[in-house]
């Protein structure tokens, strides 16, 4: 059985609190930023960091990034629809790239231009796929060959822990936003059942009705109704 150096040892240390640290995410955005700066941190090699999202219509846009010029190198990709992280995107696998200079071939416009941006090596890894849209979380460095095997393992595994704890601070957020309905259609039912003497089926009831008449979703006619009692009570 071989022995585990101090760096490997280290590393696992660092990928163990990076997850923690992911997993303690209270929003997705929150996430995402833990995600690009723990990459960085985590991963050998990774000078920069940011995760990039494929949706439905092939459209790629930016989700999060740790530096302006990882913005223009996604904006890049994102323009010309090639690049690593546009293969890692659509065939939803890992792309690493060792010198972007010998890469022409394969992205004609994207490599000279990234290189021209001081970017010699990537590796991409395939994030989460979740209704119409793909993510890909994407390491940079300025110098090639900047990633081996030991970056491709570790960023594996934290990418894998990244997906969790993006499922995790969505699926947060949904309820979030399921109790704030709640809420809310609850609130728009007690100024109808005031107004009206209405018990709350009958005010709900009022309120779907409003809604398909209207043809606007039903949490919409409640946002309206309260907004509207608020600013009666202002003018009262």
């Amino acid at each position: 059985m071989s022995e585990t150096t101090d760096e490997e040892s280290g590393l696992v240390v660092e990928l163990s609190r990076a997850a923690q640290r992911l997993q303690r995410s209270s929003s997705e955005t929150e996430a995402l930023r833990l995600i690009v700066s723990g990459a960085v941190d985590t991963v050998p090699g990774a000078e920069q960091a940011g995760v990039s999202l494929l949706h439905r219509d092939g459209g790629v846009t930016s989700a999060a990034t740790s530096d302006p010029t990882v913005d223009e190198v996604d904006q890049l990709q994102a323009d010309y629809q090639e690049g690593p992280c546009v293969t890692a995107l659509r065939e939803q696998h890992t792309v690493i790239v060792d010198d972007l200079t010998v890469e022409t071939d394969r992205w004609p416009r994207f490599a000279p231009d990234a290189t021209a941006l001081r970017v010699a090596s990537m590796l991409s890894f395939h994030l989460f796929t979740r209704d119409d849209t793909v993510g890909a979380l994407n390491l940079y460095s300025g110098s090639p060959r900047s990633f081996g095997t030991e970056s491709q393992l570790l960023g594996g595994l934290f990418a894998a822990h990244a997906a969790t704890a993006l499922g995790g601070a969505r699926h947060v957020a949904q309820l979030h936003r399921a109790l704030a309905t709640r809420d809310l259609i609850g609130q728009a039912k007690g100024i109808l059942m005031e107004r009206f003497d209405l018990d709350a089926d009958a005010a709900f009831q009022l309120l779907v009705r409003s809604s398909q008449d209207a043809n606007m979703k039903l949490v919409a006619v409640a946002r309206w109704l309260t907004r509207a009692e608020a600013s009666d009570e202002q003018d009262a």
